[in-house]
């Protein structure tokens, strides 16, 4: 069952929609030049679970101000992939990467603001009841989703997006228990989220 937002709700997704599109047309306009397009470049940006998720951002955000309803489930999933994105970079990788330019804005749009507007929307805007703790499950299937496409795009072009997939170093069998610890991963901070929106709600 859909769950239906206020026109705040919608007004908000829409933002939310609006910056996330910006930042990844940006981004796409950064990796083109003289031997490649904007659409070619976006393309090859989809090999990366962050683009993934601030795509899914832009769509569903949208999607919630354009019809004002969807299934409580995936914002829920959503708001779980962008917490990962952004603890994950802030953590291991932000010491490393120094953007400067256009590209330090989309680089903050895609794991900071973008990841914390649509943490915030969930908590604020999203009934309690809408995600109780046996929706945790539903968090792991686009991680799931993601690294299938990961693998054939490795096995088709030698490319792994993340050293954790890379089949040629760890084989099959590693590469496999990573997914699946991936998997509990993602479920672990789809409860840790669920038990903040739970607190929220409780002093709301």
């Amino acid at each position: 069952m859909n769950t239906q937002f206020t026109k705040r709700a919608r007004l908000f997704a829409g933002l939310i929609a609006v910056a996330a599109w910006a930042a990844l047309i940006a981004q796409a306009f950064i990796g083109a030049g003289p031997d490649i397009g904007p659409l070619v470049a976006f393309a090859q940006l989809m090999r990366f679970f962050t683009i993934w998720s601030n795509l899914a951002a832009a769509i569903l955000m949208g999607w919630i101000a354009f019809r004002g309803s969807i299934h409580p489930s995936l914002p829920f999933a959503l708001a779980t992939a962008l917490a990962i994105v952004a603890i994950v970079y802030h953590v291991l990788l932000a010491s490393d990467h120094h953007p400067v330019g256009l590209d330090w804005y989309t680089n903050q749009m895609h794991h900071t603001l973008v990841p914390l507007a649509v943490i915030g929307w969930w908590l604020v805007f999203k009934a309690a009841a809408d995600n109780s703790w046996k929706s945790a499950p539903t968090v792991m299937v686009a991680p799931v989703l993601y690294t299938l496409f990961a693998l054939v795009y490795g096995e088709a072009s030698g490319f792994y997006a993340y050293f954790f997939l890379d089949v040629s170093q760890f084989g099959y069998g590693q590469v496999l228990a990573n997914i699946l610890g991936l998997a509990v991963v993602f479920m672990l901070f789809g409860l840790v989220l669920l038990g903040l929106r739970r607190l929220v709600s409780a002093r709301a």
